[in-house]
């Protein structure tokens, strides 16, 4: 059985397609907010992790649960530091991670998420998890306490870089969405073209994702980077979207990261790779790249 918190977000909503297309587990799906989409094997939750009471019952209805496996996805994401908004992202990131950890009983596998935004010296040389961490911002602070407290308790973190893919929900759209309708549209945007990552696609880590929790011997490591093989700015994926769909190229505008003073209140790392060679050796891949 599969515990997905977080399942109705964007990478949420691909993990649960890809449990339902790629295995036969029954799936219990803990969101703030859920569709009505219950049947045999997926039964719909709502679950507020930061109240004690809800990850109670989430610990009640997983406590006979044969092999149950654990995929943590919430986040509160601020970077920018908004003073009205720190007590909520360490509420959600730190003090409620912390709180579920202990709850949970019947766990026999349990991920859950960190950034590469632990590395903020720009760098061609891709990081490694052996790599010493120098967290870029708050968010990335929180995330580095979450990964101690998961290896503490024996559990396993996957470090992820820039994700992107159109969105399965038909009321929440992602930044993909976003450029295709606005080319679409015949309205330019501007993109960096110096600020590079090893990006991938939502469809590609939930697949991986799904593998590592069957796979023994890859959870026998504390960290894992699951990322792409290429350094991508968003100017080469938004050239890539173009080709994809047949739009026009012209409306990609592109912009340095040194001209930008509106976007980033902080200085932020040019490139910022994660080396996936571990991940692909544990999983038997010939390579991890971005799909559009």
């Amino acid at each position: 059985m599969y515990l997905v918190v977080g399942a109705n977000g964007f990478l949420g909503s691909y993990l649960i397609k890809n449990i339902l297309e790629q295995t036969d587990e029954t799936i219990l799906a803990a969101d703030l907010h859920c569709p009505e989409k219950n049947n045999d094997r997926i039964n719909w939750i709502k679950c507020d992790i930061t109240k004690e009471a809800d990850v109670a019952e989430l610990n009640e209805k997983t406590k006979k649960a044969h092999d149950l496996k654990i995929i943590y996805l919430p986040v509160f994401f601020n970077v920018n530091k908004n003073p009205a908004n720190d007590k909520i992202a360490w509420a959600v990131n730190v003090t409620s991670y912390a709180r579920f950890v202990d709850v949970m009983e019947n766990v026999k596998v349990f991920y859950s998420l960190s950034t590469d935004m632990l590395f903020k010296t720009s760098r061609e040389i891709p990081y490694t998890e052996k790599d010493p961490i120098d967290p870029m911002n708050d968010y990335a602070r929180h995330k580095a306490i979450e990964e101690r407290m998961a290896e503490a308790k024996g559990y396993n973190i996957v470090r992820l870089p820039v994700m992107t893919a159109p969105s399965l929900s038909p009321v929440k759209k992602h930044f993909f969405d976003d450029v295709v309708s606005n080319l679409r549209n015949g309205q330019s945007m501007q993109f960096f073209t110096d600020s590079r990552r090893s990006m991938i696609d939502f469809d590609t880590v939930a697949k991986t994702l799904i593998a590592l929790t069957n796979t023994p011997e890859a959870q026998k490591e504390p960290v894992l980077n699951v990322a792409g093989d290429e350094s991508l700015s968003k100017y080469d994926f938004a050239l890539r979207l173009a080709d994809k769909y047949g739009l026009n190229k012209d409306l990609i505008i592109p912009v340095s990261m040194d001209d930008d003073t509106t976007i980033w209140k902080e200085k932020r790392p040019k490139t910022v790779l994660l080396d996936n060679t571990l991940v692909k050796h544990l999983l038997g891949l010939k390579e991890l790249k971005m799909n559009i």
